[in-house]
């Protein structure tokens, strides 16, 4: 009894392990899917465009700071001979950053829309020609409505939401990479802090993930008998109020509509609980940015504009914090359609030589 109590606890362990680990296997079987030459692309797409949203900022308080000390030194020019600031060059610059900025919008998005549509021919491909060339004994012990759903609901996934949870995921992290950098530029002593942030962030997404991977699960199994059980209640109308069934169908409606709800609130109540303690977070962040951008502009002499664009970028962080944890939780449901369609995809052919 002893030994069987204790392979249970393996067993339990070791299930909680997988529960915390992401699916890098199916992570990669979407990337390479995509092509030597399409992921490169979505790569660069990305890095280019956030160094010039971070390049926009930057100009923008080179240009602030330039402004203000222009006005407020005007004793150490001739003000008979002075003439005002020429806002022509930061103007130019700042131009040409935005239109690069749209265009590298718009390549990233196409980038990324490519990418799922590719990946998507490309899985269906490859699991229409498995299950045409698998044999008998697969379909006698396969579910067929597993088969349908690996064509219609994990294609779904694969074709319209990984896309796009995977531009929402690149640009909340890139965002919150940038913001963090931008912040060690402008106040280097920030870097120490950021340490037990850091870690503080990998624990709370850690537990974050599993407890949201396993609610909108339990979301999805309690909304699929209150859809079947409305669609089969709008079907048999005539037979039910032919039996007086209707309290019966009603109650068993209403049960099916609270176990959902329920699921549904502990998913909120969740994402709630994710959102405060990025906050904190966030708020700690914000903190530690002012006091030190201010202690850097006491004694080293850093500019206001760039004390300003540390603490623009901090204000932010909490944000892009939380949604990338959630988009990490939801990539990490989604890439489960991936995994389970490279399980069939494992499926060896039938061995058939054809007529001699």
């Amino acid at each position: 009894e002893e030994v069987t109590e204790s392979d249970d606890e393996d067993n339990l362990s070791s299930v909680l392990h997988q529960r915390a680990k992401m699916p890098w296997r199916a992570c990669g079987k979407y990337l390479s899917a995509a092509g030597i030459l399409l992921l490169p692309l979505l790569v660069l797409s990305q890095l280019l465009k956030h160094t010039v949203m971070v390049a926009i900022d930057y100009c923008l308080a080179l240009w602030t700071e330039a402004t203000i000390s222009n006005k407020l030194e005007p004793e150490m020019r001739n003000c008979s001979t002075c003439t005002d600031f020429d806002h022509s060059p930061y103007s130019k610059v700042f131009s040409i950053l935005c239109c690069l900025g749209i265009v590298l919008c718009l390549v990233t998005s196409i980038a990324v829309e490519w990418t799922g549509l590719k990946v998507t021919k490309k899985l269906h491909s490859s699991l229409l020609n498995k299950i045409i060339l698998a044999p008998m004994r697969f379909f006698e012990t396969t579910p067929l409505g597993s088969i349908l759903n690996r064509f219609s609901a994990d294609c779904n996934t694969i074709d319209q939401h990984i896309p796009a949870t995977l531009e929402c995921l690149s640009r909340s992290t890139l965002l919150c990479v940038s913001a963090l950098a931008v912040i060690s530029y402008v106040t280097p002593m920030f870097l120490i802090a950021l340490v037990p942030l850091a870690i503080m962030c990998y624990f709370i997404q850690k537990y974050f993930r599993v407890a949201s991977r396993d609610l909108q699960q339990l979301d999805d199994s309690t909304q699929l008998p209150l859809l079947s059980h409305f669609s089969e209640t709008v079907e048999g109308l005539t037979t039910i109020r032919a039996f007086r069934y209707e309290a019966k169908f009603r109650q068993k409606l209403l049960e099916y509509t609270d176990s959902n709800n329920i699921a549904s609130l502990f998913l909120t109540a969740a994402n709630r609980w994710l959102e405060v303690r990025m906050e904190y977070i966030g708020a700690c962040v914000v903190l530690i940015a002012a006091v030190t951008s201010i202690t850097s502009c006491l004694y080293n002499k850093l500019t206001s504009g760039l004390v300003g664009l540390g603490l623009t970028y901090a204000l932010m962080v909490s944000n892009y914090l939380n949604w990338m944890v959630r988009n990490l939780a939801d990539m990490e449901i989604q890439l489960g359609a991936v995994k389970r369609i490279n399980g069939l995809l494992k499926t060896e052919a039938e061995n058939y030589e054809g007529l001699l």
